[in-house]
């Protein structure tokens, strides 16, 4: 069973409350490899400002390395201005609820046709 960890917006996340709260089922040899991995995904979700982050199934070998094999992420297109060189060059699909102008189709389609990049 998945245990889950609430943390309070601005509060600070350190691997004492880590082991405690998340991992106190996993084998203490694997408690501070486990903690290390935790909390540098959650500086890499903060600092690339995520809106969600999955790792599922999540496994650690014999030597203790941590092996995401399967992630789904979500970042929102707002934090576009904080964070858009971390993030490189991303297509955005249309807004929620409005289809693509003729324009941006038209774009698309030259884009998927050619070896050059062209964006709208």
């Amino acid at each position: 069973k998945a245990e889950r960890m609430k943390l309070p917006t601005g509060a600070a996340l350190n691997a004492a409350d880590v082991k405690k709260q998340l991992l106190n089922k996993v084998p203490a040899a694997k408690q501070d490899n486990l903690a290390s991995f935790v909390l540098s995904l959650y500086k890499f979700y903060q600092d690339l400002h995520f809106a969600y982050l999955e790792i599922n199934p999540l496994v650690m070998l014999d030597d203790n390395t941590v092996v995401p094999l399967d992630m789904a992420a979500k970042i929102d297109e707002t934090a576009n201005f904080l964070v858009a060189q971390k993030w490189g060059e991303l297509d955005w699909p249309p807004p929620f609820g409005r289809s693509a102008y003729p324009e941006e189709a038209l774009i698309r389609d030259m884009d998927g046709k050619t070896g050059a990049s062209l964006k709208l």
